[in-house]
């Protein structure tokens, strides 16, 4: 008997949205400088970051102009991901940042984690020393948010993939949905790694 092609659906698609922040050399360098400067007053907290500095939250609040010119384009890059995968948002609802810096020296790491009560989740990469030897040093590395694929596993495809690494270049801005667990690797390097990491929400008016 003969059947038509079939009708593919991908079901519980998990986007990653990929940002490059033209000229944005002159902008890292005074981001570089004004953390300096927070580093050397802000004691920093501890989350998921482990040896590493970690600011309060925030990043989208900070009057510095490296900083308020990131915020900026953080937030136009948090709309331009809305309109593109959720061009139903109701209209009384706005979008809510909070963001903060990260800087992991030698060794540092983030832990798995995810982001709770947020929609989108994204980090801006400032500085990201890359090493020959280790390409995993300062990668950070997703991990399947759904249950056990079982020996599918074994077959390397798209939706039996159950980690997805990245070495995102400086300058670039990821993207995804705030359920997704992921952690970043060690930074194998002596020189700093320094990002910005947000989370974005909605709220009614």
């Amino acid at each position: 008997m003969a059947f038509n092609e079939p009708d593919v659906r991908v079901l519980f698609p998990t986007p990653l949205l990929t940002f490059k922040l033209e000229g944005a050399d002159a902008l890292n360098a005074g981001l570089v400088k004004e953390i300096a400067a927070r580093r050397a007053k802000e004691k920093g907290v501890e989350r998921s970051n482990r040896y590493g500095w970690h600011s309060d939250s925030d990043l989208f609040e900070r009057a510095e102009p490296a900083h308020a010119e990131l915020a900026a384009e953080l937030r136009a890059m948090i709309r331009s991901a809305t309109e593109r995968l959720v061009p139903d948002l109701p209209k009384d609802l706005v979008t809510r940042q909070e963001g903060w810096v990260n800087v992991s020296p030698a060794q540092a790491f983030n832990a798995p984690h995810d982001h709770p009560g947020a929609f989108w989740s994204g980090c801006y990469y400032i500085r990201v020393p890359a090493s020959d030897r280790d390409p995993l040093s300062g990668a950070i590395e997703f991990l399947d948010p759904r249950g056990s694929i079982g020996s599918n596993g074994v077959i390397d495809t798209p939706f039996t993939r159950h980690k997805f690494t990245a070495r995102p270049a400086e300058g670039s801005c990821f993207l995804w949905p705030s359920f997704v667990k992921h952690w970043v690797h060690p930074n194998r390097l002596s020189k700093d790694r320094v990002t910005a990491a947000f989370n974005a929400w909605f709220a009614r008016v």
